[in-house]
């Protein structure tokens, strides 16, 4: 019997003592946390990243519809144009091109107000 014990003894030197096991299985845990907590973050990150994403193309399909609206009127203004009295369509588009979408002509010179009066 003594000649098993000393062969187990041999091959048993890299056994773990009980206290080693202890500490690898907490880096061990500690990793598998730390890891799982960076997994969720990053997911959370992702989600907020997409949700603004989506915001974003929310509102540009709303300006986008609203464009197509006034082109469709526009286009509608024009063709009349065809049809009708050509000068007064032209100063309507003219109209509505300086007013509302804040256009102007090329060459001209463009003042603006900085007191805000």
């Amino acid at each position: 019997m003594a000649g098993k014990n000393d062969k187990s003894k041999k091959d048993g030197d890299e056994i773990k003592t009980p206290k080693a096991k202890r500490k690898t299985h907490w880096i061990l845990y500690i990793a598998v946390v730390a890891l799982v907590i960076y997994v969720a973050i990053t997911i959370v990150e992702q989600n907020v990243k997409i949700q603004n994403a989506k915001e974003t193309l929310s509102h540009l399909d709303n300006k986008i519809s609203i464009q197509k609206i006034e082109l469709s009127e526009l286009k509608s203004v024009a063709d009349s144009a065809e049809k009708e009295d050509y000068d007064s369509v032209a100063d309507y588009i003219e109209r509505v091109a300086r007013e509302e979408m804040d256009y102007v002509k090329s060459g001209e010179v463009v003042y603006i107000n900085i007191a805000g009066n």
